[in-house]
């Protein structure tokens, strides 16, 4: 167990906070399993100062999961469709540097802007 500091917190003691209001929302609820595990992974990664930097692969993300690539790919499009991340940067293999595709987590502020949340404006298809 971590030492706590001079104010009584527990400085190594990392948590990933999910808040009821996200969870409430509709497009949280009609996530996939791999939808919502991949979100955790998201959050996971997300340190509070990095958002629109936050680093996550298809090939990565598949095996934070444990899953399938084409799983893995459907997972992304799912969070990205439902407004949870946004792409910043895409990955690429082509440049001379490979790296991987920066996203930025709509529930949290990209610097000085505002978070979106653009995931509580989702709402499914009518049929």
């Amino acid at each position: 167990m971590a030492k706590p500091n001079r104010k009584g917190r527990n400085e190594g003691a990392k948590h990933v906070s999910m808040y009821w209001w996200m969870l409430d929302s509709t497009a949280y609820r009609h996530l996939s399993c791999y939808g919502r595990a991949l979100l955790i992974e998201f959050i996971y990664r997300h340190n509070g100062e990095n958002n629109g930097s936050v680093v996550m692969s298809v090939r990565e993300a598949a095996d934070r999961m444990g899953v399938a690539f084409n799983t893995a790919l459907k997972a992304l499009a799912e969070l990205q469709d439902k407004g949870f991340i946004r792409l910043v940067k895409a990955g690429s293999f082509n440049l001379k540097r490979r790296h991987a595709t920066e996203w930025a987590l709509t529930m949290f502020a990209v610097s000085d802007t505002k978070p979106t949340k653009d995931f509580m404006q989702w709402k499914p298809l009518e049929v």
